[in-house]
């Protein structure tokens, strides 16, 4: 190879360098956002009071009416908020039946009992600006603070429907939300945990799908693989050069 083959040989050597330092600071910069804050600040836990409902013992003779758990699928009973009820799950959907007033509470527990446990959980003032449900079909409806227009269920709750969702006014931005079977905090959303979320989507490339994911991984793999060759031939040049 001639003087002008090895000056193409070192600048290809060169971009494949520089192609491959792109998606290695990609990877570095948005990992920083893994380092800056605690994973309990992320969670929301830094802003959680920590304690539980007080547990509450059910009353004799308080169980579902048997009309209501015929052709169930499964039953659970619990106290919710200070409340006994039962939660019934059938082929046509879930019902919650309030056993001590006994009636039903519709599809899930009352946005009072959720509010209270929310409240309860969030270390601060409770100043909702905006209140959701969303049904078991992942159908969102503001109930506050948004006029009923109907929502689709927010991508940063992966937890169980139904649910509520209480948006914090103050501080980072928070949101609660409330299973609304359970009567039991799921999750905590804060700014901080968006932009944490956004740079982990972005460092695992699931901003993509599958098949340009696995194209990225592929390319970067065969710059590896054509800087090694690269740089190897151009080192065995040089000690060639050397011995002589």
């Amino acid at each position: 190879m001639g003087p002008l083959g090895w000056r193409r040989l070192w600048n290809g050597h060169l971009w494949l360098g520089i192609g491959l330092l792109l998606p290695l600071l990609w990877w570095m910069g948005t990992a920083i956002a893994f380092v800056i804050w605690p994973l309990d600040q992320v969670r929301g836990r830094t802003l959680s009071t920590g304690p539980k409902e007080a547990p509450s013992l059910l009353k004799a003779g308080m169980i579902p009416p048997p009309d209501l758990v015929e052709r169930a699928r499964k039953v659970s009973i619990q106290v919710i908020e200070g409340h006994p009820v039962a939660v019934v799950h059938k082929e046509e959907g879930t019902s919650v039946w309030d056993l001590e007033e006994r009636c039903s509470l519709g599809s899930a527990i009352p946005v009072t009992w959720a509010e209270a446990a929310a409240k309860r959980d969030f270390k601060g003032d409770f100043l909702p600006s905006a209140v959701l449900f969303y049904d078991a079909d992942e159908k969102g409806v503001a109930l506050t603070g948004g006029g009923g227009n109907a929502r689709t269920a927010p991508t940063e709750y992966p937890g169980p429907f139904p649910a509520y969702a209480f948006h914090l006014s103050q501080g980072p931005s928070m949101h609660l939300y409330v299973d609304g079977l359970t009567g039991e905090v799921k999750a905590r959303r804060t700014g901080v945990w968006r932009f944490y979320d956004w740079c982990f989507r972005l460092h695992s490339l699931d901003i993509t799908g599958d098949g340009a994911k696995r194209s990225v991984i592929f390319a970067v793999s065969g710059l590896w693989f054509a800087l090694g060759i690269t740089g190897t031939v151009m080192a065995w040049r040089k000690l060639r050069r050397r011995a002589r």
